[in-house]
């Protein structure tokens, strides 16, 4: 392939979609998922609770350009310092 400063055409290897809808998710045990919140010095994360007979809490936050999601059937504690996005509902099907 040659570049010619107007050609914007693909080589043909790299036809479609670079990235997915979904993007890069990873699924972690609720200790693991603090630890991770932890590392970051203005952490966000988002949560929501989700069920009717049964809470289910569920959380997500990026670190290092992944997505961290966890479940927990009781509530999380973060630090003063973390902001927290309640959130509808979260997508975690990775």
């Amino acid at each position: 392939m040659q570049f010619d400063g107007c050609n914007t055409t693909q080589p043909t290897g790299i036809s479609g979609r670079v990235f997915t809808d979904r993007g890069t998710g990873v699924r972690v045990k609720s200790e693991d998922f603090m630890k991770i919140v932890s590392k970051s010095e203005e952490p966000l994360v988002v949560e929501t609770a989700e069920g009717f007979f049964t809470k289910i809490y569920k959380y997500a936050t990026a670190y290092k350009g992944f997505v961290f999601f966890t479940e927990s059937l009781n509530r999380l504690q973060f630090t003063a310092h973390t902001e927290i996005i309640q959130a509808q509902s979260i997508s975690s099907d990775i």
